[in-house]
């Protein structure tokens, strides 16, 4: 049972807000991005290697695609 405090900052989302303020405070205006992009897609000039970008969405695609096959192959096992 959830009493009436509870109830109030679920409505107001106020239990669902796991952001920090204080993380946005460290972004500077010179630097939008800091935080944003992982290590793995920056390249040597602090730009964004879009090569490995453009091969980990090739990659996760290949991935669900597999994933669904296994699923299809499973449901046609059992009918």
């Amino acid at each position: 049972m959830i009493s009436s405090t509870e109830e109030r900052h679920f409505q107001r989302n106020e239990s669902l807000s796991c952001q920090d303020n204080d993380d946005l405070a460290e972004a500077s205006a010179d630097d939008p991005l800091k935080g944003g992009i992982p290590a793995r897609y920056l390249d040597e000039r602090g730009g964004i290697d879009l090569e490995r970008v453009r091969l980990d969405q090739r990659e996760a695609r290949r991935q669900v695609i597999r994933a669904m096959i296994r699923r299809i192959k499973e449901l046609c096992r059992r009918c």
